[in-house]
């Protein structure tokens, strides 16, 4: 029985004894364990020389497959020597693959920890997924990476391209196109979806729709970010893709602050059961669309609000018909 047990003991100098020798034993084991941490993390970069290197201000660089990226090690050993200090490796500067640039990306990227994990296996789990990124940036914790890779290189051929490809077949079953600039993928209720990009006058996508037994493309929006509110859900391409998967059924349930409200009366203006489910909105007594919000808790602005009064007009003779 240790001298903890003893409960008749609790403040006895014996116990105290104990539970000091107790407390610095705990210390010197997390402190072996970091060091043989810092021993791995030091393995790892000397065992990839070829795509991990340090710059003269000791950062770390990775190359990985889809970029390039450089580590600040000096805010991470900031955290090593007080652990309230937050400002470990919180971003990543993100370079075009094979260079640095004045104006990286940067991203907070997450590495997934495991119990007493320490802080230097956090740190050679997060190279190792750095310079796997083509493994790693489509994982589901990876939103920011994802994003920013995305805002650098955008949908033209680029390292990206081939994993993306494959991540948006095995997502949505879609086929993304680079000669023709086009992304088609299926929505609800045997709507397809045809995503346009490419126009450099353009600040969004083109946007293109096909019903159930149509074998043409009708279009929506020439430029979608000029076009609707530019709600969240319409605003990066991944979202987008993401709402236009689901919809139009979605569209049917959806609050108004879940969609942008341009883009919802434009799919009811040519979808009688959806125009049928908003008739109850714009025909209430204290409905007026120049008070709708966006999601930013705005009102629409006037021209939009004049859009969606024109829109209510078609979404009235549809579901009255």
């Amino acid at each position: 029985m240790s001298p903890d047990e003893e409960e008749e003991n609790q403040a006895s100098g014996v116990v105290q004894d104990y539970r000091r020798e107790l407390l610095l034993n705990q210390m010197l084991e997390a402190a072996q364990a970091t060091n043989r941490a810092a021993k791995l993390v030091n393995n790892i970069v000397a065992r990839n020389q070829e795509r991990m290197f340090l710059d003269k201000s000791g950062r770390i660089i990775v190359n990985g497959a889809l970029a390039t990226y450089r580590v600040d090690m000096g805010a991470f050993l900031n955290k090593m020597n007080n652990p309230f200090d937050y400002s470990s490796f919180d971003q990543v500067e993100i370079h075009p693959k094979g260079s640095l640039v004045d104006q990286p990306k940067t991203a907070c990227v997450q590495v997934q920890i495991y119990g007493s994990m320490p802080a230097y296996d956090l740190l050679g789990a997060y190279l190792l997924g750095l310079m796997n990124d083509e493994s790693t940036w489509l994982q589901e914790n990876m939103g920011p990476l994802r994003h920013a890779l995305y805002a650098m290189y955008g949908l033209r051929e680029s390292p990206l391209t081939d994993s993306l490809s494959s991540y948006l077949f095995m997502k949505f079953g879609g086929q993304l196109d680079h000669k023709k600039n086009q992304f088609v993928l299926s929505g609800t209720n045997g709507w397809k979806w045809r995503v346009s990009f490419g126009n450099p006058l353009a600040r969004g996508f083109k946007i293109e729709y096909s019903k159930p037994r149509q074998s043409w493309w009708n279009d929506m929006f020439d430029d979608h970010l000029a076009e609707t509110s530019q709600h969240y859900t319409l605003c990066g391409f991944f979202d987008l893709i993401d709402h236009l998967s689901e919809s139009p059924a979605i569209l049917r349930d959806s609050s108004e602050w879940q969609t942008d409200p341009i883009f919802v009366r434009k799919v009811a203006s040519v979808y009688p059961p959806l125009a049928k489910k908003l008739l109850a909105t714009i025909e209430s007594e204290d409905y007026d669309p120049a008070t709708i919000q966006s999601f930013y808790d705005e009102t629409i602005t006037e021209e939009e609000a004049t859009t969606v009064a024109l829109l209510d007009e078609q979404i009235r003779n549809l579901a009255l018909a």
